[in-house]
């Protein structure tokens, strides 16, 4: 049985200003500090909060190790963060009458020959209740349900790249013009996109091991070489011929795990425009309510997960590509939120602490959570 971690493989100096007692002055104590970093081994994080409207962030560490510092402009893998960003943006095609959340996706997508999951709906996809498996690796494999959806809870991207190409189908655009024109752009997430040009090179946060040496192959590294295995315009156009193209040009199956853009993992983002894609996804309140039972306090709303206990509910989401590891916190009620991105593979250590101190608890999510 895969990890939970697994199966998200598949994102200003000076620490966290969190929710603690004030220092001298009414300064705000940090919660994030190098130390912290020092000890999982992660050579860099940035992270943002925010209350209602306003946003405070900033980084601690290097982008890579032995170059850069992190800074509120660092672009990071937002990994399985991306998958709440293409959440919202299939909500706003409900709004526009082009999505049905209860109609099944078949009638705009051939993906499968299996009836059971002819019957997967949006609603399925968006709360993970469908039974498709996180990813297939093997050429040729096809997608079936392991129970009857809506019956259950299992995290699937496989799930998440479907509802890309439903939007896609309803839109006549790709699926990732389809989050820039219904998400990135609304929201104001003015340094978030699923990669850049050739020639280009914007300060990218690199992928580290467990021991925080960098991972050549990995993080922007794996981006380019995928980029440039594609057609030459900018991978925001792609088709989905155009993708798969790209991977068997590398020689690897044409399965979602292995195209350009993913959209359940291939976001590049800041802490900063992830807290205003927070902000921004509050007009989505399906997204906080619970759809799916997971374990004990935990659910799983239409686009993200939920945690609700002692009369709280906390909306969260977690990602881990290879070498990253991020996580945010949202309570829909106070409004207040914590973003934490890393580039390390032991990111997770960091942000279950930050997360801890921020708001003053403890989270069920971590300990389901435990690889």
């Amino acid at each position: 049985m895969p990890t939970r971690r697994g199966m998200l493989g598949g994102a200003i100096s000076g620490g966290i200003a969190a929710a603690l007692p004030a220092a001298a002055g009414g300064a705000e104590r940090p919660v994030i500090s190098r130390e912290w970093l020092t000890l999982a081994s992660v050579p860099g994080a940035s992270w943002a909060t925010s209350r209602g409207d306003d946003i405070a962030a900033g980084g601690e560490g290097m982008a890579r190790v032995g170059g850069e510092p992190v800074t509120t402009e660092t672009l990071f893998e937002a990994a399985s963060l991306s998958k709440p960003v293409l959440a919202a943006a299939i909500h706003a095609l409900v709004g526009e009458g082009r999505i049905k959340l209860d109609e099944p996706v078949a009638r705009h997508v051939d993906f499968t020959r299996d009836p059971v999951a002819r019957a997967i709906t949006p609603r399925h996809l968006l709360s993970h209740s469908s039974g498709l498996p996180n990813w297939r690796t093997d050429a040729g494999s096809a997608l079936q349900c392991r129970f009857t959806p809506g019956k259950a809870f299992r995290y699937s991207g496989e799930g998440y790249v479907l509802l890309g190409r439903l939007a896609e189908a309803v839109t006549g655009q790709t699926a990732a013009q389809v989050v820039r024109s219904r998400v990135i752009g609304p929201a104001g997430m003015t340094r978030s996109s699923y990669g850049w040009a050739a020639g280009q090179r914007p300060a990218v946060a690199w992928a580290h091991d467990a021991g925080g040496e960098v991972l050549p192959d990995a993080g922007p590294a794996r981006y380019e070489q995928a980029r440039d295995a594609g057609p030459r315009r900018p991978v925001e156009a792609w088709t989905e011929i155009d993708r798969a193209a790209a991977a068997r040009a590398l020689g690897k199956a044409d399965l979602p795990i292995f195209t350009t853009p993913n959209m359940a993992a291939g976001l590049w983002t800041t802490a900063t425009d992830y807290a205003r894609f927070l902000r921004f996804a509050r007009r989505y309140p399906a997204m906080s309510s619970p759809a799916v039972r997971v374990e004990g306090t935990l659910s799983w709303g239409l686009g993200w997960a939920v945690e609700q206990a002692g009369g709280k509910r906390f909306a969260w989401h977690w990602g881990a590509n290879d070498g990253i590891a991020n996580l945010f916190v949202f309570d829909p009620v106070s409004e207040q939120a914590l973003v934490v991105l890393t580039n390390g593979a032991g990111g997770q250590r960091v942000y279950e602490r930050a997360a801890r101190v921020h708001f003053a608890r403890e989270f069920d999510a971590f300990t389901w959570l435990q690889p």
